[in-house]
């Protein structure tokens, strides 16, 4: 839930009539999609930052807690720097959704056992309030990153 205001709150600033004048930013789609390149490299480099509060919500089923840290942090940034290129957004955005889909378990389960939350500054309960959330960000990734075109013109090419 605080990642989502932090994911709205780079949109919003990315609407500033100085950024969203600038080619790169001049459709919302091309904002969201920067906003969420920010979003998951912001994200990915939390892994390396505190690696142990990571690592607390793998479930115990999963050998080498530290390697899906290390992995998912990895995947994280690679697919937000992808998102900030308009050439590599769509398979970053695929690799993105991919990702989200994968960790939902690991999701749940920490929702389930409730673990993170004695090394996290978070209080019980907020990852259940976390896993709506996740589908949020799937459905963002989808529309801004643009693997399936949703709304878009049809393109015609007229042969002379």
């Amino acid at each position: 839930m605080s990642f989502a205001i932090i994911l709205v709150s780079f949109f919003a600033l990315l609407h500033l009539p100085p950024l969203r004048r600038r080619p790169a930013l001049s459709s919302p789609r091309d904002r969201a999609a920067v906003a969420a390149g920010l979003f998951f490299v912001g994200a990915g480099v939390m892994h390396f930052v505190m690696p142990a509060k990571y690592a607390a919500m793998i479930p115990p089923q999963l050998p080498s807690p530290d390697f899906w840290v290390f992995l998912s942090g990895v995947a994280e940034v690679a697919g937000g720097l992808g998102l900030l290129l308009p050439r590599t957004r769509r398979l970053a955005a695929l690799g993105l959704i991919v990702l989200l889909l994968a960790i939902l378990p690991a999701n749940l389960h920490e929702a389930q056992a409730n673990t993170a939350s004695h090394v996290l500054p978070f209080p019980d309960g907020y990852f259940w309030l976390r896993l709506p959330f996740q589908l949020v960000y799937i459905a963002w990734v989808a529309w801004a990153g643009g693997p399936w075109r949703v709304g878009g013109r049809a393109r015609v090419v007229a042969h002379g």
